[in-house]
């Protein structure tokens, strides 16, 4: 995916509006530009060309049409983008049995829906720990912040770096199935990795 898309794609998801209509447009039958103004709390003529520009951009999709008299309504959806959740884990045949192994083909293939997950996944994050910090404005006494973040660079073989890979797929994995049978919640969990200039980042670790 080029730079310049996913920069295009940033911008447009760092829309508040776009935002509000992924939330709101998460049924799979999909929603009319009434019926979402009426979700969103936006004039519908502030919303047409939102809605075009993210259906242009795979964000939402036209899940049906209706002919009234003369006119034609478009249904729409972001079911596909928002249920998406393709964790990206390493070859193993481990964690092949957990279903959470993706092909590097795979990613290539479908760069624009990682993009999209990762941005929307982020947003999320900032949203919630905006909340959480407004909450903790009104009430200081309440000192639990749910929302964080590690941000950390570590020198690794690449073969360690793979295996602290699969460890954590594995420890999320493992830690949701002690849950099970007990009162939960939804815990987001987003973890990124890359490798900066991996050609001229090898030395010696001593």
């Amino acid at each position: 995916m080029a730079k310049n898309a996913v920069s295009k794609l940033a911008k447009l998801m760092a829309d508040e509006k776009v935002i509000a209509i992924l939330k709101a447009t998460k049924d799979k039958d999909g929603l009319t530009s009434k019926e979402i103004s009426k979700r969103v709390n936006i004039p519908t003529n502030q919303l047409y060309y939102t809605v075009k520009k993210m259906t242009d951009e795979g964000l939402l999709e036209v899940t049906q049409k209706k002919n009234i008299k003369n006119f034609q309504e478009f249904y729409y959806s972001s079911y596909q983008m928002t249920h998406s959740d393709p964790q990206l884990g390493l070859d193993d045949s481990e964690i092949e049995k957990l279903g959470v192994n993706i092909s590097a083909e795979w990613v290539e293939k479908h760069s624009q829906e990682v993009a999209q997950m990762i941005l929307f996944q982020t947003q999320q994050f900032l949203e919630a720990m905006q909340a959480e910090l407004k909450d903790y404005a009104k009430s200081p006494n309440n000192n639990q912040i749910h929302s964080g973040s590690i941000h950390s660079t570590w020198k690794l073989t690449p073969e360690n770096e793979k295996k602290l890979w699969q460890k954590i797929i594995k420890l999320i994995s493992e830690t949701e199935e002690e849950s099970k049978g007990q009162e939960t919640r939804n815990v987001n969990v987003l973890i990124e990795r890359w490798v900066q200039n991996p050609d001229e980042n090898l030395h010696d670790n001593k």
